[in-house]
């Protein structure tokens, strides 16, 4: 049995001596192992999913114990369940946090950019350097790199929550972060209400009573909303009629989905992920993906494609 001319280039014969002093001397041979070129792009991470009753529980409980004041914030991260993972994705992360009723988070600043849906609230408020910006349920906030916020919540009886997200594993693997922390006055702050890092849940809605149907099956009714406060992300907002079951596809861009209300599910290659409100799915780059929607529905959608169009390595299927 032959093989082709291909198949030979691709054999190298071992030579464990001639290896090894190679090895010895601080280098990897190039020929052995996987190397960094393949057909297609691989990703460690996988297809998952975090349930915002069982966070809220959790949220609860270690509002007892721990004290944003020592440990800076008070948020539980949603680690993908890949081995030895602490993040959502490779670019981008989701953690969900609480703030108690009449507490308030010191101010800091990060290289990292960063947004959060707000999921509860009755007087939640972020501080947005140096002005008080209200948190209303729906909305999303932005706090763009080196920008200075803390998190407070002016009720005395609710505690408030949210989900965040961020870009740090992409800083993080790119070694930029920098953090900065100082102490704020809020009570004295001016009250801002239409702050540019405001996405209100009325404008959202606004915009969907507008929007055209998908061109394709790919999507609901989809819409891009503004974050380019956040260079790294965006930020997309879809609505699905009851029963709508969208097409596979897949794209070198990492996603993140929030559901917003309704039910459904996001399969991921073959596993199937729930979604109901509060719940998010990670959607890893290049891995198949659709959705279904139960009943009338609306997900948020944090990517990372700017990143990746910036570089001309977009691909979608």
């Amino acid at each position: 049995m032959s093989t082709n001319k291909e198949d030979e280039m691709l054999i190298v014969q071992g030579d464990e001596d001639r290896d090894k002093e190679i090895f010895s001397a601080g280098f990897i041979p190039g020929w052995i192992g996987e190397g960094g070129l393949q057909p297609e792009p691989t990703n460690e991470f996988e297809g998952a999913s975090w349930s915002w009753e069982r966070a809220r529980e959790l949220l609860i409980s270690a509002s007892k114990s721990i004290n944003p004041r020592v440990a800076e914030r008070r948020n539980i991260r949603m680690a993908n369940p890949a081995k030895d993972k602490r993040t959502s994705l490779n670019t981008l992360h989701a953690s969900y946090q609480m703030v108690a009723p009449g507490e308030f988070a010191r101010s800091h600043r990060h290289t990292v950019n960063a947004g959060r849906f707000i999921i509860e609230s009755s007087g939640a408020f972020t501080t947005i350097d140096g002005e008080k910006v209200p948190m209303l349920e729906n909305d999303i906030l932005l706090t763009p790199n080196w920008i200075w916020h803390g998190l407070g919540n002016d009720s005395t009886e609710n505690g408030a929550f949210w989900i965040d997200f961020l870009d740090d594993p992409l800083v993080s693997s790119l070694k930029t972060i920098f953090f900065e922390v100082r102490d704020e006055n809020y009570k004295d702050m001016k009250n801002n209400i239409q702050s540019p890092f405001v996405i209100s849940w009325k404008n959202v809605q606004e915009l969907l009573e507008e929007a055209a149907a998908s061109p394709t099956e790919m999507y609901g009714q989809r819409v891009k909303l503004d974050s380019s406060a956040i260079p790294t992300m965006e930020i997309y907002v879809e609505k699905f009629a009851a029963k709508t079951n969208t097409t596979p596809n897949k794209s070198t861009s990492g996603r993140l989905f929030i559901c917003v209300e309704g039910s459904g599910y996001t399969k991921v290659d073959e596993k199937k992920f729930d979604w109901r409100r509060g719940n998010v799915i990670a959607v890893p780059s290049w891995h198949n993906f659709s959705h279904f929607s139960e009943t009338e529905s609306i997900l948020f959608e944090i990517n990372d494609e700017p990143v990746i169009q910036a570089f001309g390595w977009y691909r979608e299927e």
